[in-house]
Formats: C-alpha cells, sequence, structure tokens
C-alpha cells in the first residue's frame, strides 16, 4: 500500500494534537491501495479557496463539505459517521484543480497530495474515500 503521510512531521513541530483526515483509494473488493494523511484543517483551508461554492450542484463534493460545516452541526466527512465515498470523484477533482492557493497558506503539500490520489483512483477506475476527525 502507498502512503503520503503529512502529519508525523507537522505533529514533531506542534505542541497541540492534530486532528487528521485521509483520503483512501480502494480497489472495488475494499482492498486499500493509497492513502494519504494529512492535518483536517488544511482541507477546510483548501476548499474555502473555492470562488462560489453556492454556485455548484448541491451534490457536490465540495458544496456538500461548504453547506455543511457553515450551517450544519455535523461536516461531511465528520468520522462519526464513517468513511464517505467522494461519488463524483472526476467532477470533485475539476472543482479542485480551479482552486488557486494563496502563498501564505503553506497548504501546497496537501494539496498536491489531494490532486495525486484523486489522478491515481480515476486513472486505476478505484473507489475515493474520506474521513476526517475535525
Amino acid at each position: 500500500m502507498r502512503k503520503i503521510d503529512l502529519v508525523s512531521d507537522f505533529q514533531k513541530i506542534s505542541a497541540t494534537q492534530i486532528r487528521e483526515a485521509y483520503f483512501r483509494e480502494r480497489e472495488e473488493s475494499g482492498k486499500l491501495v493509497f492513502e494519504v494523511e494529512f492535518w483536517s484543517g488544511y482541507f477546510g483551508m483548501i476548499l474555502d479557496l473555492y470562488p462560489d461554492y453556492k454556485g455548484l450542484p448541491s451534490e457536490s463534493i465540495i458544496y456538500k463539505y461548504c453547506w455543511s460545516n457553515e450551517y450544519e452541526d455535523e461536516v461531511w466527512g465528520n468520522d462519526w459517521n464513517g468513511e464517505v465515498e467522494v461519488d463524483r470523484l472526476e467532477e470533485f477533482y475539476g472543482h479542485m484543480k480551479a482552486i488557486i492557493l494563496t502563498e501564505n497558506l503553506n497548504d501546497q503539500r496537501e494539496y498536491n497530495a489531494i490532486l495525486e490520489i484523486c489522478e491515481s483512483t480515476i486513472k486505476n477506475k478505484n473507489r475515493l474515500f474520506f474521513i476526517a476527525d475535525y
């Protein structure tokens, strides 16, 4: 299994406990083949840069996350409900590519890792899942 761990080094320099998020690529059988682990706060900061999430279809992942983060008690992908499937993967990937990072966020590695796992999942015709400890 391939893994990109962006938490361990970050945890070494942080005085607080890091809340993790994971993207997991799984084969149809459920076998885990690729995992990206990162600080869940970066996911929110990256998605907040999407220009106008309210203009997206309500079924899109970015809309679900941003809307639930703004208006609901349970944010999309919260670990209380277990892994959720990124069921509109190619759309999500296109939306992610439309995000322009700002220089001061220091989230380029996380952004690139998310794009990488999306590309791998699409290429291999697998399924992508997400879970986070918000």
